[in-house]
């Protein structure tokens, strides 16, 4: 199986269409803009929303909405399952900037751009290995769309078109949908159910799910938004840690070169990680992780879907380091 999960949007908007959040543990109860009931006091057209879902006027210690973020990560070495392959590591940036906000009453509009650049290193190997030498880039768009129906009830839609290849190639391109419903269940928990449909790379994939955010305490978050999970303890209003889990399973189409046809290159595993974060003023928090790759799996596909190599990968340390920007 091929998906491509990229690292999107905010918590909100992700938890709504069930699809892939670049943050999880970063959404709180109360909204963008102010505590107030005359919410057209701060809404514009063009700028942050005002959402009225999950609104509540107690404490939270909890920042803001992740909007934004940079980051760069290195996965150290480490072997594949199959002999001769040797030993891989890697070396990832990316980037996610919004890049429109309209509103209009309790309906809501956002785009982000995103971008992704990884370099797998292959040494030691004896064995011809089809990962290629250039660098994998993705650019994804993810459109966003929420009716903020009352506070306890919100629905939204969400398409983002993905390009992941390292030549121009109308086989890079993929397309993802989606669609879901919040509801309150009380003050601290929020509630999510959708569905997410993919179609790229000779593949076509449709999963239902459901997810939530839970806050039993001020400085406390626990939360599901499938493929990631966590907790979220705020230490100070500057200082957050979370303890986090992140499946990522992406996919680039890769033009013939010395090492192979045109080909597939499918890449998946689950990160289990603490992300330590400090408020650095203004909007941005600087932030820094590390912990283990565990569940990784290679598998490279000609253009006619037959495997061409497969491989486990064996666990593998990583550090990141990274830039956010909340509001």
């Amino acid at each position: 199986m091929k998906l491509n999960l990229p690292l999107t949007f905010t918590s909100t908007a992700l938890a709504l269409a069930l699809s892939t959040p670049i943050f999880a543990g970063d959404s709180v109860a109360d909204s963008i803009a102010p505590t107030t009931e005359d919410s057209s006091a701060y809404q514009s057209f063009f700028g942050p929303p005002y959402i009225k879902f999950a609104r509540r006027n107690s404490d939270t210690l909890l920042p803001g909405y992740t909007i934004g973020t940079s980051s760069y990560l290195h996965r150290f070495s480490s072997d594949f399952d199959k002999s001769g392959l040797g030993e891989v590591s890697a070396d990832e940036f990316s980037l996610w900037t919004p890049i429109a906000a309209f509103n209009k009453d309790d309906f809501h509009l956002f785009a982000w751009i995103g971008y992704d650049a990884l370099k797998y290193n292959v040494k030691n190997n004896s064995t011809a290995n089809l990962l290629t030498e250039h660098t994998l880039q993705s650019i994804s768009m993810p459109i966003v769309f929420i009716h903020d129906v009352s506070e306890k009830w919100l629905w939204g839609a969400m398409v983002m078109p993905t390009y992941a290849g390292t030549n121009s190639s109308s086989d890079n391109f993929a397309i993802s949908v989606a669609a879901g419903a919040g509801y309150t269940y009380n003050p601290d928990l929020e509630v999510f159910a959708g569905v997410y449909y993919y179609n790229g790379f000779g593949d076509d994939l449709l999963i239902p799910g459901v997810a939530f955010i839970w806050r039993p305490a001020p400085r406390w978050e626990a939360y599901l938004l499938p493929p990631i999970g966590g907790v979220t303890y705020s230490v100070t209003d500057k200082f957050l840690l979370n303890f986090f889990g992140q499946y990522d399973a992406p996919t680039w189409h890769v033009n013939s070169d010395k090492h192979g046809p045109d080909r597939d290159i499918s890449m998946n595993g689950l990160r289990l990680g603490l992300r330590a974060e400090y408020h650095v003023g203004s909007f941005f928090w600087a932030y820094a992780a590390g912990g283990v790759a565990v569940g990784q799996t290679m598998e490279i596909e000609d253009a006619d879907d037959n495997t061409l190599q497969k491989s486990d990968i064996d666990p593998s340390p990583f550090v990141q380091v990274g830039l956010n920007i909340r509001f």
